[in-house]
């Protein structure tokens, strides 16, 4: 069962990161919209596989359930800071690309892809261990 849920977490992670972010967020215009999405699917994701990873920390092993429960939650502390941000800034389409609270948020969105892509690495390398029985 635990297999299932890691790959269940890992495919979906790969997803969210190669399929769904690059279509929505490589937009050139309405960023601001595609940017909305992209946040309510993100956090429809968040609390699917806290749910998800949570279950696998109790049942299955608790302390790679712990560190891939720690994973998500860094990314949902960043997320939950960058909803706040973007809030403050309004229409992100507003500011000139250089302008620095533009940078900024593209800044920390880059951080959430890079976490996000931690927690596929790690999440992937315990599904391999754990499919050759280590």
């Amino acid at each position: 069962m635990g297999n299932y849920l890691l790959s269940l977490y890992v495919g979906s992670l790969f997803l969210l990161i190669f399929i769904v972010s690059p279509v929505l967020l490589r937009t050139p215009k309405n960023k601001d919209i595609a940017g909305h999405f992209y946040g309510k699917i993100l956090w429809r994701f968040y609390y699917a596989f806290g749910v998800l990873l949570l279950i696998y920390t109790l049942l299955i092993d608790f302390v790679e359930g712990f560190i891939l429960l720690f994973g998500l939650g860094l990314n949902v502390a960043l997320s939950s800071y960058m909803k706040k941000f973007k809030r403050s800034l309004g229409n992100i389409e507003d500011y000139a690309f250089d302008h620095p609270l533009r940078r900024k948020f593209r800044r920390l969105s880059y951080t959430s892809l890079a976490l996000l892509s931690l927690n596929l690495v790690i999440s992937s390398l315990i599904l391999i261990t754990n499919f050759r029985g280590g």
